[in-house]
C-alpha cells in the first residue's frame, strides 16, 4: 500500500500529492507575517516609545492628583483653624497675659488637639500669636525662643531666620522647601516642608499671627514610590515660582536650561551624565510642577528588549520556518495517509479517476453515503414497529414521559398536535362474516382494515395501536375538553363503528375514556377505557360504552387489572415507593372517588391489594414478622379500619416498608462491599504487589466487575484511589527531613525513586523534592 508513507497509487501517475500542497501553503503562511512584521517594525518601535513616555507621564499624573488631594487636606485644616472664633478672639485680645487669657488658651488648646491626627500627611502644627509672642501647639504653650531652640529646631537655620523669614510679613499658603528639623526632646531628625499662613486670613499688611504646618517628607516619598523607575531617576516637586520644594534624589543637578524646557509636556534631554528623559506635569490647583528625570536607558529597557527579541525571532522564524513547515505538512498529511490506508484496508481502493487524496476520500465518502441511505431506508421501514411499541407502552402508562423528548418522538414519527387526549378500545366480538377461518393471517387482515378505517377518520389527530389479537386502541388528541369536543368524539365513535359494521360486517365493542390533559394522563385514559369495557357484561356486546356513562353508577365490582398488579409488584420489588404510591392513589381514585363502589367491594379490593403484598413477600423471601416487628397481622389491621382512607393508609405503610427493605438490602450489600474494598486498599496500598487482579482474587470476583462496581459506587477508578492513598502517605513522609526520597519511595510501594518521582509529579504537578521545598517555605 505505502512506501515511505505515501500511497503507491500516487507514484508515477502524474497527480499532485496533498503533501506538496500542504507544504507550499505553510511556507506561504509563514512568509506573510514575516513580510508584514518587517514592514511594521519601525511603526511598532515608535509606538512602544510613545507608550513608555505616556506611562511615565501617567504615573506623574497619579502622583499629582494624590498630592493635590493631600494639599486640600492642609487647606481644609487651615480654614477650620483660621475661622475658629476662639482663635480670632485670641489674636485680637491676647497681650496682657491675664487669667482670662490663660483660660481662653486652654480652651482653644483642647479644640486644636482634635486636628492633630486628622491627616497622616501633617506631622504637627503650631500657631504663633504675635501680640503676646506666644507659640501654641496642641500639646503646649511656650515662647518662640524656647520652641525653636529647645523643642524643635531647624538644623541649617537659626532662630533669627525663623522670626525674619518664617514668622514675618504676609504669608498666603506659603510652602518652604524641605528643611531638616530636629525634635530636641526625642532626639529625632526628619525632613519637613514648612507651610505658613498669616492670621487672620484678611490681614495683608500686619498679621496678628501665623499658622505653621509641618509636612513630613517621608509621606511624600511614599507617594513617589508608585512611579515604576523612581529608584533609577529623580523626581522634583516645584512650586509655581519654579522653586524646588523637594526631590527624592540629589544625583542629578537641574541645569538652568531645563527651566526653559518646562513649557512642554515631555522631552528628551542630555544632562552631564548620559542621555536622560524629562517629563513633567503641572497642577491646575496651585501651579506646582512634578518633574521626572530618568535615564532613557531605564525607560527604554523593555522597548530595547522587545526590539532585540523581535530581530532574533525574525531570524529564527526564517531559519526554522521551512523546517517546521515541512514537519507540520508531514504531520497533517499523516491522518490523510492513515485514512486512505484504512479505507483501502476496509473496502479496497475506490476504482475511478481522482486528482489527489482528497478527491479519493470524497468519492469514497459519497459511495458510503449511498450505502447509508439504503440502511436508513431499511430503518425507516422498521420505524412503524418502534412507533407501535412506544405507543403501546405510552397508552398503558408504562412510558417515561420525562424521557420522551421531541427528537425521539420525531424519529418514531409521533407528533401530537394538541395536549388533550382520550382513548378508544375496540374489542372485536365477531368477524365470522368477514373471515373464513380463524388463522392469524386473517385476524391480521381484520386489524389492518380497522387500522386503516380509523386512520382515515382520525385525519392525523391520533394513532392506532394493536393491543392484542382481537383488540385495538385509538389514542386521539384534541385541542380542548369542552362540550363541543365531547360531541365530536361521540360522533367520531358512532361513525367509525357504523362503517366497520356496515361495510365489513364486523361486530365490535367500543369503550371510550374521558378527555384528560397532558401526556402523563394517557395511562389513566386507557384504564378508564378498560373499566368501560368491563361493563360489556352489563351492556352486552357490540355496543359503544362511554366512561362518563358508567363513572357515576354504583359498582358491584372493583377495578384492579392484572397489568396494574404486575406493575405494583415490580415497583415494590425495585424499592420504588414513589411510583407504587402513585399507582395506589390512582387505583383508589378510580374505584372510590370516581365511582360509588360498595363497602363490601371496597374491602375485597384492599384484600386483593393485600394478596399482592403477600405475593411480593413470598417472591422476595421476606419474613413478615421481621419486616413488621411488633405489628399485628396485616389482614387484621386492614379489617379493623373503618374507612377506605384508613385502609389505603395501612396499605401504603405495608408497601413503604417493603420498598424500604428492598432499597436497604440493595444499599447495605453494596455499602459493605465498598467498605471492604476501601479497607483492603487502605491496608495494602503501600504494598508494591497490590493490583486489580489480586484484589479480585481476594474478594472472589472478576476484575472487570470489581473495577466497574468501585467506579460506579465511588466515582473514581481503583488505580486512582490507590494513587490517592499513596500520595497522602508520601506527603506525610516528605514532611520528615530525615527520610530520603528513595526511602519514601520504598515505603509507599515503589522499588526505586525514579518511578515514585514520575508518579508524584503526574498527580501533584511537582516533584517530591519541589514539594518538600514548598513545605519548608
Amino acid at each position: 500500500m505505502t512506501k515511505k508513507g505515501l500511497p503507491i497509487v500516487w507514484r508515477g501517475s502524474g497527480r499532485q500529492s496533498v503533501f506538496i500542497t500542504l507544504l507550499s501553503s505553510y511556507i506561504i503562511i509563514l512568509l506573510i507575517p514575516v513580510i508584514i512584521g518587517s514592514a511594521l517594525y519601525q511603526s511598532v518601535e515608535k509606538l512602544m516609545v510613545d507608550n513608555a513616555n505616556r506611562a511615565n507621564l501617567g504615573m506623574l499624573e497619579q502622583v499629582k492628583q494624590v498630592m493635590d488631594n493631600r494639599l486640600r487636606e492642609v487647606d481644609s485644616i487651615t480654614m477650620q483653624l483660621a475661622l475658629n472664633p476662639k482663635l480670632l478672639w485670641l489674636l485680637g485680645n491676647v497681650g496682657a497675659d491675664t487669667v482670662n487669657d490663660q483660660v481662653k488658651f486652654l480652651e482653644f488648646m483642647k479644640e486644636v488637639k482634635n486636628f492633630r491626627n486628622v491627616s497622616s500627611f501633617i506631622e504637627d502644627f503650631l500657631i504663633y500669636f504675635k501680640g503676646s509672642d506666644t507659640i501654641l501647639t496642641p500639646l503646649m504653650k511656650t515662647s518662640p525662643d524656647v520652641y525653636f531652640n529647645r523643642i524643635r529646631s531647624y538644623n541649617d537655620k537659626d532662630y533669627d531666620w525663623v522670626m525674619d523669614e518664617l514668622l514675618s510679613g504676609y504669608r498666603n499658603k506659603t510652602y518652604f522647601p524641605v528643611t531638616p528639623i530636629t525634635d530636641v526632646v526625642d532626639s529625632r531628625k526628619a525632613n519637613y516642608i514648612t507651610y505658613v499662613q498669616s492670621l487672620p486670613l484678611n490681614s495683608y499688611s500686619d498679621p496678628d499671627g501665623y499658622l505653621v504646618i509641618y509636612i513630613n517628607e517621608q509621606e511624600i516619598n511614599q507617594l513617589l514610590k508608585q512611579v515604576e523607575w523612581v529608584n533609577n531617576g529623580a523626581i522634583y516637586i516645584m512650586d509655581e515660582n519654579q522653586q524646588i520644594l523637594m526631590t527624592n534624589s540629589n544625583e542629578y543637578e537641574i541645569d538652568p536650561e531645563i527651566y526653559t524646557r518646562l513649557t512642554q509636556q515631555s522631552d528628551d534631554y542630555n544632562l552631564q551624565i548620559g542621555e536622560k528623559m524629562l517629563s513633567y506635569t503641572t497642577s491646575a490647583k496651585n501651579g506646582w510642577k512634578y518633574v521626572s528625570i530618568v535615564p532613557k536607558g531605564i525607560v527604554m529597557e523593555r522597548v530595547n528588549e522587545v526590539k532585540n527579541w523581535a530581530l532574533t525571532m525574525l531570524v529564527v522564524c526564517l531559519v526554522a520556518g521551512v523546517i517546521v513547515s515541512y514537519v507540520m505538512a508531514y504531520r497533517n498529511y499523516s491522518p490523510i495517509r492513515e485514512l486512505i490506508q484504512a479505507i483501502a484496508k476496509g473496502k479496497g481502493i475506490y476504482k475511478g479517476n481522482f486528482a489527489n487524496e482528497y478527491d479519493f476520500i470524497k468519492k469514497t465518502i459519497v459511495h458510503s453515503l449511498d450505502e447509508e441511505k439504503n440502511l436508513r431506508r431499511t430503518l425507516e421501514e422498521h420505524a412503524p414497529v418502534l412507533q407501535a411499541n412506544f405507543l403501546t407502552r405510552l397508552i398503558k402508562g408504562h412510558a417515561e414521559i420525562e424521557a420522551a423528548k421531541d427528537s425521539s418522538l420525531e424519529f418514531m414519527g409521533i407528533h401530537f398536535k394538541h395536549n388533550f387526549f382520550y382513548t378508544i378500545i375496540f374489542d372485536i366480538d365477531d368477524c365470522s362474516c368477514f373471515i373464513k377461518g380463524d388463522t392469524e393471517r386473517e385476524w391480521a387482515l381484520v386489524r389492518f382494515i380497522l387500522t386503516n378505517v380509523c386512520s382515515d377518520l382520525l385525519q392525523d389527530e391520533g394513532y392506532i395501536v394493536e393491543m392484542d389479537r382481537n383488540r385495538l386502541a385509538v389514542l386521539a388528541s384534541i385541542p380542548e375538553a369542552d362540550e363541543e369536543a365531547k360531541l365530536r368524539r361521540k360522533e367520531f365513535t358512532r361513525e367509525l363503528k357504523q362503517v366497520i359494521k356496515e361495510r365489513f360486517r364486523i361486530k365490535t365493542t367500543v369503550a371510550v375514556s374521558s378527555i384528560q390533559q397532558g401526556m402523563e394522563e394517557i395511562g389513566r385514559c386507557y384504564r378508564e377505557a378498560l373499566m368501560a369495557l368491563d361493563y360489556r357484561i352489563i351492556y352486552g356486546a357490540n355496543e359503544v360504552i362511554h366512561y362518563e356513562d358508567i363513572e357515576d353508577l354504583e359498582q358491584h365490582y372493583y377495578h384492579y387489572p392484572m397489568e396494574a398488579e404486575v406493575q405494583l409488584m415490580n415497583y415494590a420489588k425495585s424499592g420504588d415507593y414513589a411510583h407504587a404510591e402513585k399507582l395506589l392513589d390512582q387505583i383508589y381514585e378510580v374505584n372510590f372517588l370516581n365511582h360509588g363502589i360498595t363497602p363490601e367491594m371496597g374491602r375485597c379490593l384492599f384484600f386483593d391489594l393485600l394478596s399482592t403484598v403477600l405475593k411480593v413477600l413470598n417472591g422476595m423471601n421476606i419474613d413478615d414478622k421481621k419486616l413488621f416487628p411488633g405489628s399485628s397481622d396485616p389482614a387484621k389491621a386492614i379489617s379493623d379500619c373503618s374507612t377506605a382512607e384508613e385502609m389505603l393508609g395501612k396499605t401504603k405503610e405495608l408497601y413503604r416498608e417493603i420498598c424500604a427493605h428492598a432499597k436497604e438490602e440493595k444499599t447495605d450489600r453494596s455499602e459493605r462491599l465498598y467498605t471492604n474494598i476501601s479497607r483492603y486498599i487502605e491496608q495494602n496500598s503501600l504494598d508494591a504487589n497490590i493490583s486489580l487482579t489480586a484484589m479480585a482474587e481476594h474478594f472472589q470476583m472478576t476484575p472487570q466487575y470489581l473495577s466497574s462496581f468501585f467506579k460506579k459506587y465511588s466515582g473514581v477508578n481503583v488505580s486512582d484511589y490507590i494513587a490517592t492513598v499513596r500520595i497522602r502517605e508520601s506527603k506525610a513522609l516528605l514532611a520528615d527531613r530525615t527520610l530520603t526520597v528513595s526511602q519514601i519511595a520504598q515505603r509507599v510501594g515503589y522499588s526505586n525513586d525514579v518511578g515514585f518521582i514520575r508518579f508524584f509529579k503526574k498527580y501533584e504537578g511537582v516533584t517530591p523534592g519541589k514539594y518538600r521545598e514548598m513545605l519548608e517555605q
